[in-house]
C-alpha cells in the first residue's frame, strides 16, 4: 500500500517546550485517516506542520515523496484542505466561486471544474448563489474548491461541525466516497467521535504530543476484552462477591447495572456465582465499547481533559 503522508520523527519546539514529540507514522492513499487526541494535544500543530504552515524544529514530512522541508513547492501541490466552515463569496453562484479558485490555482479546466462538482453531489444546485445553500452543501462546495487541483491528500479539520445529523451523514458519505474512488488519503480531525468510528480506516490518538498509537478503528475495537452488564437485586452485594471471588475481574456500577469485563467463557460461570449467593439475576448482556470508550480510558490515564 502506497504512503502518501510519512512523518519521520517530527517534533516542534515552542518558546523551549516540545509541543510535538518525535511523531513517526505513515497514511495511506484510498484511506480515512482520524486525527485524535484531548483539547492541547497537539493535532492542530501537527496538521500546520504537515500544510507546511508551521516549521517543524526536527525531522521531515514527506508529500507523495516530497519533502516538506526540502521540496515545499512540489510536496504542496499535493494537499488540498479546509478548515471548519468554508469561507465563500455568498453573492456569487456555486460555479462562479469555483471559477475563482480555479484561477488562482491555473491550469484548472471546464471539464474539470464540473467533474469535481458532480463528485461532490452539486450538480443541481451549483448555479444557486451560495448564499442559498445550506451548510452541508457550503461544506460539499469547499470539499469541492479543495478537490480542484487534483491533490493526493485532503486534510479536512472538523467537516461536520454545525451540520445536522442528515447533513453529517451526507458528508461523512462523501469523505469515504473520495478515498475509495480518488485512492487519496483522507486526514480527518474531529471532536465527534462517533462520527470518526463510523468514518475512519484508521485513528491515531495523540497525548501531550507524544503518539500514543495507531490502530485500525474496527481492529482495534473487536480486540479488546469482552465487557458484561448484570442488571441484579442488590448491586453492592453482587459487586462484593465477585470482588472476593474474581479478584483479578475489573468490576464497577454503572447505570443501575453492574459491569464485568471478562472472557465470554466465564459469563455461565458468574451467573452460577451470583445465584449461588441469593443474588438475584434479571439480565445479562454483552457491553460494546465505542470508541468514545476507548478514547476515555487512554487519555483519562494521566488524567486528560477532554
Amino acid at each position: 500500500m502506497t504512503a502518501l503522508v510519512e512523518l519521520k520523527n517530527v517534533s516542534k519546539v515552542i518558546k523551549g517546550k516540545k509541543i510535538i514529540d518525535s511523531l513517526s507514522f505513515s497514511i495511506h492513499e484510498g484511506e480515512v485517516f482520524g486525527f485524535l487526541g484531548p483539547n492541547g494535544a497537539g493535532k492542530t500543530t501537527t496538521i500546520r506542520m504537515i500544510v507546511g504552515l508551521m516549521k517543524m524544529s526536527e525531522g521531515d514530512i514527506l508529500i507523495n515523496g516530497h519533502s516538506i522541508e526540502k521540496d515545499f513547492a512540489k510536496a504542496i501541490q499535493q494537499i488540498g484542505a479546509i478548515v471548519e466552515n468554508p469561507e465563500m463569496y455568498k453573492f456569487l453562484t456555486g460555479y462562479e466561486n469555483l471559477q475563482q479558485f480555479a484561477r488562482m490555482q491555473g491550469g484548472v479546466t471546464k471539464e474539470k471544474i464540473d467533474e469535481t462538482v458532480e463528485l461532490v453531489g452539486l450538480t443541481d444546485r451549483i448555479h444557486d448563489k451560495v448564499k442559498t445553500y445550506s451548510l452541508g452543501m457550503r461544506q460539499r462546495l469547499g470539499i469541492a474548491q479543495s478537490l480542484l487541483h487534483d491533490p493526493k491528500i485532503l486534510i479536512l479539520d472538523e467537516p461536520t461541525n454545525g451540520l445536522d445529523p442528515a447533513g453529517i451523514r451526507e458528508i461523512r458519505q462523501y469523505i469515504r466516497e473520495l478515498a475509495a474512488k480518488r485512492k487519496m488519503a483522507v486526514i480527518v480531525s474531529s471532536h465527534l467521535l462517533s462520527e470518526m468510528e463510523m468514518m475512519c480506516d484508521r485513528i491515531s490518538i495523540i497525548q501531550k504530543g507524544k503518539l500514543v498509537g495507531v490502530h485500525s478503528v474496527h481492529g482495534w475495537m473487536d480486540s479488546q476484552s469482552e465487557t458484561y452488564s448484570f442488571t441484579v437485586d442488590d448491586l453492592e452485594s453482587a459487586a462484593k462477591i465477585i470482588k472476593v471471588s474474581k479478584p483479578e475481574l475489573a468490576v464497577k456500577i454503572v447505570d443501575r447495572a453492574l459491569v464485568v469485563q471478562m472472557e465470554r467463557e466465564q459469563v455461565p460461570e458468574m451467573i452460577q456465582l451470583l445465584t449461588q449467593e441469593s443474588i438475584k439475576l434479571y439480565e445479562v448482556k454483552g457491553v460494546t465499547k465505542t470508541l468514545e470508550d476507548r478514547f476515555l480510558e487512554i487519555t483519562e490515564k494521566v488524567g486528560a481533559v477532554v
